[in-house]
């Protein structure tokens, strides 16, 4: 199964791409180091395995991640036709409660997605101003998981990984301790509603169903989180 990556720009280094190729040995991985087109933006540039001409799954992933434990289950879950399978985004940071996914993990078949390319493609100024002037989201730049969310519910069965296998997690360093304490106490709160599970991070050690960490922003990355090294290999 071949995997797509983004990683343009100078906000993540080559560790990033060593890291998930020392993890997804098996996997061949396509990565996008340049926008499909001069006026496409940073993450909106994910669509480009929308438009790939294979007639086999594949995964679209985010760079900023932590892959733990079993996590090959994620990459191996199965999927039919006109099936779009994402990573739920229970975390959320959006109040409109239509939106279900998290943008850090897809996977489906690219010709059953074709016409999100094509839609895109057709205005992608448009479609990357469309969900922060709505107030889905914040800029300067957001907003592609929304517009894939409601592109694959036009024709698409989607379905959402298991809440449990899937955490978003802060690096700390940015905020003072107290507030990254807080901050630590309300998402493993959020958890604990969603998935049953009592914690997610203690001891040194991610819950055993966690399979997939995200860093989510630009500034919060994994390789610089005090912990990093725990998860390293």
């Amino acid at each position: 199964m071949k995997l797509v990556t983004v990683r343009i720009g100078n906000k993540y280094g080559p560790e990033y791409e060593k890291y998930l190729e020392k993890k997804l040995p098996d996997y061949e991985f396509i990565w996008v180091r340049e926008p499909i087109q001069d006026n496409v933006q940073l993450q909106w540039n994910k669509m480009y395995g929308m438009n790939l001409d294979i007639d086999e799954p594949i995964c679209v992933i985010d760079i900023d991640i932590l892959l733990i434990n079993d996590y090959k289950k994620i990459f191996e879950y199965p999927i039919k036709r006109d099936e779009f399978i994402a990573m739920p985004g229970w975390w959320r940071d959006t109040h409109q409660e239509k939106y279900k996914i998290n943008g850090g993990l897809f996977k489906y078949y690219p010709k059953d997605v074709k016409y999100i390319y094509d839609k895109f493609m057709k205005n992608p100024g448009y479609w990357q101003k469309y969900y922060i002037k709505n107030g889905t989201t914040k800029g300067p730049i957001n907003g592609e998981q929304y517009f894939v969310e409601d592109s694959v519910r036009e024709r698409l069965k989607l379905k959402l990984l298991p809440n449990e296998w899937f955490t978003r997690w802060t690096m700390g360093d940015l905020i003072n301790k107290k507030l990254r304490e807080d901050w630590e106490t309300q998402i493993t709160n959020k958890y604990k509603r969603v998935t049953g599970n009592n914690y997610i991070y203690l001891g040194g050690e991610f819950h055993s169903d966690i399979k997939m960490v995200h860093f989510t922003h630009s500034l919060n990355k994994p390789h610089l989180w005090r912990d990093y090294d725990r998860f390293s290999w």
